[in-house]
Protein backbone atom coordinates (compact mmCIF):
# COMPACT_ATOMS: atom_id res chain seq x y z
CA UNK A 1 0.00 0.00 0.00
CA UNK A 2 2.77 2.72 0.87
CA UNK A 3 3.79 2.34 -2.63
CA UNK A 4 0.44 3.31 -4.57
CA UNK A 5 0.08 6.03 -6.51
CA UNK A 6 -2.21 8.87 -4.68
CA UNK A 7 -2.76 10.08 -8.06
CA UNK A 8 -4.24 8.61 -11.38
CA UNK A 9 -2.15 10.40 -14.30
CA UNK A 10 -3.02 14.17 -14.96
CA UNK A 11 -5.01 13.17 -18.13
CA UNK A 12 -7.23 11.10 -15.94
CA UNK A 13 -8.71 13.80 -13.85
CA UNK A 14 -10.99 16.17 -15.59
CA UNK A 15 -13.72 15.13 -17.88
CA UNK A 16 -13.33 16.33 -21.52
CA UNK A 17 -15.51 18.60 -23.13
CA UNK A 18 -18.40 18.30 -24.07
CA UNK A 19 -19.04 15.89 -22.02
CA UNK A 20 -18.25 17.55 -19.03
CA UNK A 21 -21.16 20.11 -19.55
CA UNK A 22 -23.56 16.78 -18.82
CA UNK A 23 -21.77 15.88 -16.04
CA UNK A 24 -23.91 17.19 -12.51
CA UNK A 25 -21.97 19.00 -10.15
CA UNK A 26 -20.13 17.17 -7.48
CA UNK A 27 -17.63 16.38 -5.07
CA UNK A 28 -14.10 17.19 -6.12
CA UNK A 29 -15.27 19.44 -9.13
CA UNK A 30 -13.40 22.21 -9.43
CA UNK A 31 -15.04 26.31 -9.57
CA UNK A 32 -14.20 29.79 -10.22
CA UNK A 33 -13.18 31.48 -7.14
CA UNK A 34 -16.39 33.15 -5.44
CA UNK A 35 -15.84 36.43 -3.52
CA UNK A 36 -17.36 36.10 0.06
CA UNK A 37 -18.01 32.83 1.90
CA UNK A 38 -22.02 32.07 3.25
CA UNK A 39 -21.16 34.23 6.25
CA UNK A 40 -19.69 36.96 4.53
CA UNK A 41 -15.65 36.37 5.29
CA UNK A 42 -13.88 37.92 2.22
CA UNK A 43 -11.87 35.17 0.17
CA UNK A 44 -9.33 36.97 -0.57
CA UNK A 45 -5.33 36.56 -0.77
CA UNK A 46 -3.22 38.72 1.91
CA UNK A 47 -2.61 41.25 -0.93
CA UNK A 48 -6.22 41.50 -1.68
CA UNK A 49 -6.48 39.38 -4.92
CA UNK A 50 -9.32 36.64 -5.17
CA UNK A 51 -8.63 32.93 -4.15
CA UNK A 52 -7.11 31.31 -7.29
CA UNK A 53 -10.72 28.22 -7.20
CA UNK A 54 -12.50 26.28 -4.92
CA UNK A 55 -12.43 22.42 -4.62
CA UNK A 56 -16.22 21.06 -3.66
CA UNK A 57 -16.17 19.11 -0.60
CA UNK A 58 -19.82 18.63 0.72
CA UNK A 59 -20.78 16.47 1.56
CA UNK A 60 -21.44 13.96 -1.36
CA UNK A 61 -21.93 13.91 -4.88
CA UNK A 62 -25.79 13.45 -4.95
CA UNK A 63 -26.37 16.44 -2.38
CA UNK A 64 -24.01 18.79 -4.26
CA UNK A 65 -25.97 17.80 -7.86
CA UNK A 66 -29.10 18.40 -6.28
CA UNK A 67 -28.51 21.07 -4.14
CA UNK A 68 -30.57 24.68 -4.03
CA UNK A 69 -29.67 28.05 -4.32
CA UNK A 70 -29.41 28.66 -1.05
CA UNK A 71 -27.77 25.24 0.10
CA UNK A 72 -24.25 25.72 1.81
CA UNK A 73 -22.00 23.97 0.32
CA UNK A 74 -18.17 23.15 2.09
CA UNK A 75 -15.12 24.21 -0.46
CA UNK A 76 -11.54 23.79 0.19
CA UNK A 77 -9.26 26.76 -1.15
CA UNK A 78 -7.29 26.15 -4.21
CA UNK A 79 -3.61 27.13 -4.77
CA UNK A 80 -1.35 27.10 -8.00
CA UNK A 81 1.93 25.18 -7.30
CA UNK A 82 3.86 27.68 -8.44
CA UNK A 83 3.59 29.35 -5.42
CA UNK A 84 5.53 26.42 -3.75
CA UNK A 85 9.07 25.90 -3.57
CA UNK A 86 10.29 23.35 -6.37
CA UNK A 87 10.52 20.77 -3.66
CA UNK A 88 7.47 21.05 -1.94
CA UNK A 89 5.94 21.26 -5.35
CA UNK A 90 7.06 17.95 -6.01
CA UNK A 91 5.78 16.46 -2.96
CA UNK A 92 2.86 17.80 -3.23
CA UNK A 93 2.51 16.24 -6.82
CA UNK A 94 3.77 12.73 -5.54
CA UNK A 95 1.75 12.82 -2.61
CA UNK A 96 5.11 11.01 -0.63
CA UNK A 97 8.54 12.10 0.75
CA UNK A 98 11.51 10.83 1.52
CA UNK A 99 12.75 11.35 4.66
CA UNK A 100 15.57 9.79 7.05
CA UNK A 101 15.29 7.03 4.60
CA UNK A 102 11.62 6.54 5.14
CA UNK A 103 8.72 6.91 2.61
CA UNK A 104 6.44 8.98 4.45
CA UNK A 105 2.80 11.40 3.48
CA UNK A 106 3.88 14.52 2.39
CA UNK A 107 1.94 17.26 3.05
CA UNK A 108 -1.82 15.37 4.17
CA UNK A 109 -3.47 18.25 4.16
CA UNK A 110 -3.00 19.00 0.44
CA UNK A 111 -5.02 17.45 -2.53
CA UNK A 112 -2.87 17.48 -6.17
CA UNK A 113 -5.37 18.82 -9.02
CA UNK A 114 -3.42 18.91 -12.06
CA UNK A 115 -3.87 21.93 -14.59
CA UNK A 116 -7.29 22.29 -17.04
CA UNK A 117 -7.08 22.05 -20.72
CA UNK A 118 -8.62 25.09 -22.59
CA UNK A 119 -8.35 26.55 -18.96
CA UNK A 120 -5.92 29.51 -19.20
CA UNK A 121 -6.40 30.84 -15.76
CA UNK A 122 -5.96 27.62 -14.75
CA UNK A 123 -3.78 25.70 -17.25
CA UNK A 124 -1.03 25.36 -14.56
CA UNK A 125 -0.98 22.87 -11.67
CA UNK A 126 -2.51 23.21 -8.72
CA UNK A 127 -3.14 21.75 -4.62
CA UNK A 128 -6.02 21.99 -2.47
CA UNK A 129 -5.66 22.67 1.05
CA UNK A 130 -7.91 20.86 3.30
CA UNK A 131 -6.96 23.35 6.31
CA UNK A 132 -8.67 25.88 4.75
CA UNK A 133 -12.32 25.25 3.83
CA UNK A 134 -15.59 27.43 3.94
CA UNK A 135 -18.89 27.42 3.30
CA UNK A 136 -20.61 28.90 -0.08
CA UNK A 137 -23.89 29.38 -0.90
CA UNK A 138 -24.90 27.31 -3.73
CA UNK A 139 -26.27 30.00 -5.49
CA UNK A 140 -22.48 31.67 -5.59
CA UNK A 141 -20.93 28.64 -6.56
CA UNK A 142 -22.98 28.24 -9.51
CA UNK A 143 -22.54 32.17 -10.61
CA UNK A 144 -18.81 31.68 -10.39
CA UNK A 145 -18.88 28.63 -12.96
CA UNK A 146 -17.13 24.98 -12.83
CA UNK A 147 -13.56 25.00 -14.19
CA UNK A 148 -13.53 21.29 -14.25
CA UNK A 149 -15.65 18.43 -13.51
CA UNK A 150 -13.79 15.62 -11.61
CA UNK A 151 -13.90 11.53 -13.44
CA UNK A 152 -15.26 9.20 -11.45
CA UNK A 153 -11.85 7.27 -11.03
CA UNK A 154 -9.93 10.29 -9.80
CA UNK A 155 -12.53 11.24 -6.98
CA UNK A 156 -12.22 8.02 -5.71
CA UNK A 157 -8.06 9.37 -5.28
CA UNK A 158 -8.96 12.22 -3.30
CA UNK A 159 -11.76 10.46 -1.25
CA UNK A 160 -8.82 7.76 -0.32
CA UNK A 161 -6.60 11.50 0.23
CA UNK A 162 -8.94 12.95 2.14
CA UNK A 163 -10.07 9.83 4.52
CA UNK A 164 -5.98 9.87 5.59
CA UNK A 165 -5.96 13.61 5.78
CA UNK A 166 -9.03 13.41 8.46
CA UNK A 167 -8.41 10.07 10.17
CA UNK A 168 -5.25 8.65 8.95
CA UNK A 169 -6.84 5.91 7.23
CA UNK A 170 -4.24 4.90 4.84
CA UNK A 171 -6.52 2.71 2.62
CA UNK A 172 -5.61 0.93 -0.89
CA UNK A 173 -7.44 2.55 -3.92
CA UNK A 174 -9.33 -0.62 -4.13
CA UNK A 175 -10.87 -0.35 -0.97
CA UNK A 176 -12.12 3.40 -1.99
CA UNK A 177 -13.65 2.54 -5.06
CA UNK A 178 -15.33 -0.84 -3.84
CA UNK A 179 -16.97 1.28 -1.05
CA UNK A 180 -17.88 3.96 -3.79
CA UNK A 181 -19.47 1.12 -5.95
CA UNK A 182 -21.63 0.24 -3.19
CA UNK A 183 -22.88 3.01 -2.96
CA UNK A 184 -23.36 4.35 -6.94
CA UNK A 185 -24.76 0.84 -7.27
CA UNK A 186 -27.34 0.85 -5.14
CA UNK A 187 -28.38 4.50 -5.03
CA UNK A 188 -31.83 4.38 -7.10
CA UNK A 189 -31.48 8.05 -7.25
CA UNK A 190 -27.68 8.46 -8.42
CA UNK A 191 -27.14 11.11 -10.80
CA UNK A 192 -25.98 9.95 -14.03
CA UNK A 193 -23.69 8.97 -16.10
CA UNK A 194 -22.09 6.15 -13.55
CA UNK A 195 -18.64 4.94 -13.84
CA UNK A 196 -18.15 0.98 -15.41
CA UNK A 197 -17.46 -0.21 -11.50
CA UNK A 198 -20.64 1.24 -10.55
CA UNK A 199 -23.87 0.02 -12.22
CA UNK A 200 -26.56 -0.98 -10.32
CA UNK A 201 -26.58 -4.72 -8.34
Amino acid sequence: MISEAWYPHRDNYWVAAPGDAQRPFRYGDLFAPVAHSASGQPLTTSSGQLWHAVMVLSPSCEVISKAGDDAAVEVARVMPLAAQDPKAAAAIVAGWQEKGGRTTVAFAHTVFLPGVANTPSHVGGMFANLKETVRIRMADLRAAGRLGALDHDARVAIIRRELYYRYRWLVTMEDVRALEADRIGNDPYFTEPRPSWGQPQ
